[in-house]
C-alpha cells in the first residue's frame, strides 16, 4: 500500500472540475461593475486547493472586473460526504466577501449558504475566520494548475496537501512529490514517486528502484534511513510503525532505534490511511496473533490482552472494540465503560 494514496485519490476526484476561464484581460479593463481595483493578473488560472486530516476542498475561481465567480468541490472525508460549490463575491482590493452555496451530490444532506472573507493573492488564498462546524477558524489555500488551462506558469504545483501543525506540506508536479515549508520553501525535492505524512519532523518515502521505504528529515530532505522497510507509518508520540521483509511489524524510536521487534502481525488496522496513528494515549492497538488484536505500551508489553476481532485507537481515556459480534468501548483497563449490555 503506497502511503500517499490519500493525497493522489483527493487529487484526482478535484479534475472532475477543472479551470475553464477564458478570461484574457490583464487587470486593467473596467470589466463590468467598475473600475477595477484589484491587482490579480486574469490571463492565469486561479485554482486552489487545501487538504486537511478531516475536510478537502478546490475550487476554481473566475474574476471579470470586480466580481468573482467560482465552483469546486468540498469533501468531508470523515463522513465521505461531498458537495459541490458555486461561489459568487466582490472585490475591494485583493480582498473579497464571498457567498459559498453548497449542494450534497448525493443529496442526502441539505443545501447551505455561508458568507466568508478571502484575501487573493497569486500563490496563497487566505480565508479569514471561518465559521463552520468542524471547519472553523482561519485557513490558506495554495495555487495549483488548472488542469484544461494552458498556464505559462511552471512553478505551480499539481496538487498541495496543506500545512500540517508542523508547517509542511506535502506536493506534487508531474507525479513526483516533495515538502514545502509554511514559508514556501522547497525543503525536499519534488523527485520522489511516493511521501507519507509528516510526522514529528520526519517523512517516510518511497524508492521506486528497490521498492522499499526509508525516513527522510523534513526541514531539509536529509536522508535518516535508507528505504528498508516494505511499509512505514508517521511517527506518533515518538514511535513509528514499520514492517520487516518478514511482514511482521515493529516500532522505531525518535533515534531511529528498533525498540519494538518485528513480530506483531498488523497495526492499527482499522484506520488504514497515511495519518493513522499508531499509538494513541499511550497505547497502540496491534493484532498479536491472527485475528487477536490486543493492546501494547511503548515497550512492547500486552497491556490489554482482550483477543478482539476489531479495535480502535483510544481517545479521551476510551477505545471501541469488537467481540461476541458487538462493538462497544473499553477503558486503559480494559473495562467495558459503554455498551457494555
Amino acid at each position: 500500500m503506497k502511503s500517499n494514496y490519500f493525497v493522489i485519490y483527493i487529487a484526482a476526484f478535484f479534475l472532475t472540475w477543472a479551470c475553464t476561464s477564458d478570461q484574457s484581460n490583464n487587470g486593467t479593463s473596467n470589466g463590468d461593475n467598475g473600475p477595477i481595483t484589484h491587482t490579480l493578473d486574469t490571463t492565469i488560472g486561479y485554482c486552489f486547493q487545501l487538504y486537511g486530516n478531516s475536510i478537502a476542498e478546490g475550487f476554481e475561481l473566475k474574476i471579470k472586473g470586480n466580481k468573482i465567480i467560482g465552483e469546486g468541490n468540498r469533501a468531508y472525508l470523515s463522513t465521505q460526504t461531498t458537495y459541490r460549490l458555486r461561489i459568487e463575491g466582490t472585490l475591494n482590493g485583493n480582498i473579497a466577501e464571498v457567498d459559498i452555496y453548497g449542494t450534497d451530490i448525493r443529496k442526502t444532506t441539505k443545501p447551505f449558504t455561508h458568507r466568508e472573507t478571502w484575501e487573493i493573492g497569486t500563490e496563497v488564498l487566505k480565508v479569514k475566520n471561518r465559521k463552520i462546524e468542524g471547519f472553523d477558524g482561519d485557513y490558506e489555500f495554495h495555487r495549483v494548475l488548472c488542469q484544461t488551462k494552458a498556464n505559462k506558469d511552471s512553478s505551480l504545483y499539481d496538487s498541495f496537501s496543506g500545512f500540517n501543525e508542523e508547517g509542511y506540506a506535502v506536493v506534487s508536479r508531474k507525479g513526483k512529490f516533495g515538502v514545502l515549508n509554511d514559508k514556501n520553501q522547497l525543503t525536499v525535492s519534488i523527485s520522489y514517486r511516493d511521501l507519507g505524512a509528516i510526522r514529528e519532523g520526519v517523512v517516510c518515502f518511497f524508492d521506486e528502484q528497490i521498492g522499499l521505504y526509508g525516513l527522510l528529515d523534513a526541514s531539509n530532505g536529509q536522508l535518516l534511513i535508507e528505504p528498508m522497510y516494505i511499509e512505514l507509518m508517521a511517527f506518533s508520540e515518538g514511535l513509528a510503525a514499520f514492517m520487516a521483509e518478514d511482514g511482521k511489524w515493529g516500532f522505531l524510536n525518535r533515534d531511529l532505534e528498533v525498540v519494538i521487534e518485528p513480530t506483531l502481525i498488523n497495526v492499527n488496522f482499522f484506520k488504514p490511511d497515511p495519518y493513522r496513528n499508531a499509538f494513541n494515549e499511550g497505547l497502540a492497538n496491534v493484532e498479536t496473533e491472527p485475528g487477536k488484536w490486543n493492546y501494547i505500551d511503548k515497550t512492547g508489553q500486552i497491556v490489554i490482552n482482550g483477543d478482539f476481532l476489531y479495535t480502535r485507537g483510544f481517545e479521551n481515556g476510551e477505545a471501541e472494540v469488537y467481540k461476541d459480534n458487538k462493538w462497544y468501548f473499553i477503558n486503559k483497563s480494559g473495562m467495558c465503560v459503554k455498551n457494555c449490555d
